[in-house]
């Protein structure tokens, strides 16, 4: 009995086939020139996938993504390597691929996936910009789209030469631009400024980036000599000073941040200055302390060797008492010789 209860479940697993995940209901946004890939698997792993399909909604009806010829080359799927995983990777999007889509299974097991677009809008669009350049030099015309992710699926940059518009990118249909222009920033691909080099005085004229019908920013280009470039006044200081008069005249030419700096670099130079003669004063003065201290020890030391032999040396009085011989019953005075010898005592 249980053997055939094993045997109805694996029959029943294999039966019901694949069934999707438990997201139903999925949102994507992606840009116009990306990829994007809409999630699509089945819930159990071991599960055997025998046939299912992706549609996409165009109008009223549900169209086959592999039967529509606009997905041609620009669809994958991933169930080759691993056969539970039913994602459709979609390349190269449009703005025509926004929409709904449908991922179903043999089961009638289904995942909807809403699909959005974003494609390239002008930052400026319907604006004209002048711009001025100098020959043999370089100019770049801003264009960019507000979603720098979004890569249009047009672009063209064109001038106006004789009442006619000439494509200049990604054609040259004119020998004057040939290997003079190029996208400022071809990794960003919503940046579509273009970059003209070794401008000529041919070159001022009108231009467009355009990326629909509707979406156009144009540009007048004015192209000056070289010699008409402004040229950056700068200013000479001299250390030489006639009067006060040239003095304020100088001072009254510098911006506020060279005063500013100026300034700083006086007050740097007087803080400077006190500070070494504060040090040169504190190094005499301890010289001239070194050698009263010295001078201090060595007459200490010579009074303390005196004091120290006078306490070594002692006086002590000797008197000497000489009588003279005289006769019986003669009385005479006798005579003090005192004498001082020194006694060394050690101690």
């Amino acid at each position: 009995m249980r053997d055939q209860l094993y045997l109805f479940i694996f029959m029943f697993h294999f039966s019901t086939g694949c069934i999707v995940s438990d997201v139903k209901h999925i949102e994507i946004t992606a840009y116009s020139g990306g990829s994007v890939v809409l999630p699509c698997s089945c819930a159990d792993p071991q599960s055997t996938v025998t046939a299912f399909t992706w549609e996409f909604e165009q109008g009223n009806r549900w169209i086959q993504v592999f039967q529509d010829e606009k997905y041609s080359g620009r669809r994958v799927l991933f169930n080759e390597r691993s056969p539970t995983n039913l994602s459709l990777l979609i390349s190269d999007l449009r703005m025509n691929d926004q929409g709904y889509y449908n991922c179903i299974t043999e089961s009638n097991s289904i995942t909807h996936v809403d699909l959005k677009v974003k494609g390239c809008d002008l930052v400026e669009n319907r604006k004209t910009f002048k711009v001025t350049g100098y020959s043999g030099e370089s100019v770049v015309l801003p264009c960019s789209c507000t979603e720098l992710l979004a890569k249009p699926e047009q672009i063209q940059w064109i001038y106006l030469i004789e009442n006619n518009y000439k494509e200049i990118y990604p054609k040259e249909q004119t020998e004057n631009y040939k290997n003079r222009v190029k996208l400022l920033n071809s990794n960003t691909p919503g940046n579509l400024s273009l970059h003209i080099s070794a401008l000529t005085t041919e070159d001022q004229g009108e231009y467009q980036c355009s990326v629909s019908s509707q979406q156009v920013v144009s540009f007048r280009l004015t192209v000056l000599h070289a010699e008409e470039k402004p040229h950056v006044n700068t200013i000479t200081l001299t250390t030489h000073q006639a009067s006060h008069q040239t003095q304020d005249s100088t001072t009254s030419q510098l911006n506020p941040t060279q005063q500013h700096t100026s300034r700083n670099v006086f007050i740097l130079g007087v803080f400077f200055s006190v500070f070494l003669l504060a040090l040169l004063a504190f190094i005499l003065w301890r010289c001239r302390g070194g050698r009263n201290d010295k001078k201090v020890t060595t007459d200490g030391g010579e009074l303390k060797t005196e004091q120290d032999n006078q306490d070594d040396v002692m006086y002590s009085t000797v008197v000497h008492v000489k009588t003279a011989s005289t006769a019986a019953h003669t009385h005479s005075d006798p005579v003090e010789l005192t004498e001082y010898a020194s006694v060394n005592v050690k101690r």
